[in-house]
């Protein structure tokens, strides 16, 4: 800092900047000068210049911007450990192929009885992949995919449900084959061919047949050639009850080797009404009423497990059909019923 007081110059400098003045000023007074006269204007002049001078040289420098931190680096990727293969699939030999393709097919007849249309197709696919050759998985397709108004014609007749009567039955005995039940439901708008009921009116496809004639009941495709006997027996020329009767009772064999078990009873029996003496036909009738109601009572039980009480009240009325005694059959029916009943009032629902 500088003072003026008259002629001399008074400075002060701050300690940092003592170091450079001195140099400035020694400066002026090496190589044998002499002093400089302080009173002068010279003087003066220069010693503002070189306090000036001093203090711009002074300026200490701006610190440097601190380094930008680096970023922090990327996170490390998440590798999943890899998934366990699945196991492979067993292969299956032509025999076990055809088994399985067997066994879907009377699943999905199943499945049709019970108005699962499109589980139903599902099933029969796989079925077809398994075993190409599967005639009935393809015709159960078939229906499924078919326009039944088409497939079976616009002609028609009413025809009233009997109290042992099923859609199979009824496609058996009109159509010629039982495994067209669910186009005859379709054919009826029927969703649910299970719960059809005795007293329901619906319509056959073709001709009503005059009344107390036979419809007739064409053999499996399947079917083995009828004996020579047989075939003498089927002759318009040997149409009597005998022979009328032993024709009655090969086709009820070729139904049964087909598993129609419902068509072999209707064909055994009347075998049996054609010809009263005709032992074996009486004992077989017998023999396949057994055997379709304990079909029936295992289909009862099973309906009532999945609480699907209509079909297991339809069936037990069919075991009673059969079996108008089976004490069994009577109160596992009122059973049912009443779960129905019960049922019905705890939903709010109407009886089916």
């Amino acid at each position: 800092m500088l003072n003026f007081r008259g002629n001399r110059v008074q400075y002060s400098l701050l300690p940092h900047r003592t170091a450079r003045y001195d140099a400035f000023t020694s400066a002026f007074t090496s190589h044998d000068m002499k002093p400089a006269n302080t009173s002068s204007p010279r003087t003066l002049a220069l010693a503002l210049a070189a306090a000036i001078l001093v203090a711009a040289c002074a300026t200490e420098p701006k610190p440097a911007p601190a380094p930008a931190p680096a970023p922090p680096p990327p996170p490390a990727a998440v590798v999943e450990p890899p998934k366990p293969a699945a196991p492979p699939v067993p292969e299956l030999s032509p025999a076990q192929a055809k088994a399985q393709a067997q066994k879907l097919t009377i699943e999905a007849i199943s499945q049709l009885q019970n108005g699962d249309e499109s589980g139903a197709q599902k099933t029969l696919e796989q079925a077809q992949a398994l075993d190409a050759s599967n005639d009935l998985a393809k015709k159960l397709l078939e229906q499924i995919k078919a326009d039944p108004q088409k497939e079976l014609g616009a002609v028609f007749f009413r025809y009233t449900v009997q109290r042992d009567d099923s859609m199979s039955k009824i496609a058996q005995q009109y159509l010629g084959d039982r495994y067209k039940f669910h186009i005859l439901a379709k054919y009826n708008d029927i969703q649910n061919p299970s719960k059809l009921a005795a007293g329901q009116v619906i319509k056959i496809p073709g001709r009503q047949p005059p009344p107390g004639a036979v419809p007739p009941r064409p053999a499996a495709p399947a079917a083995p050639e009828p004996t020579d006997e047989a075939a003498k027996a089927a002759s318009p020329d040997n149409a009597t009850p005998r022979s009328a009767s032993m024709a009655l009772m090969q086709q009820a064999a070729d139904l049964t080797k087909a598993g129609n078990l419902e068509g072999a009873y209707d064909a055994y029996r009347e075998a049996a009404l054609r010809d009263p003496g005709n032992r074996d036909a009486v004992v077989q009738r017998d023999a396949t009423r057994n055997s379709l109601a304990r079909r029936y009572e295992r289909e009862a039980a099973q309906a009532f497990q999945r609480q699907n009480l209509d079909e297991a009240i339809n069936k037990w009325d069919r075991v009673l059909a059969l079996e108008p005694g089976n004490q069994k059959a009577k109160l596992e029916r009122e059973r049912a019923i009443d779960l129905r009943k019960k049922l019905n009032e705890k939903f709010g629902t109407k009886p089916s």
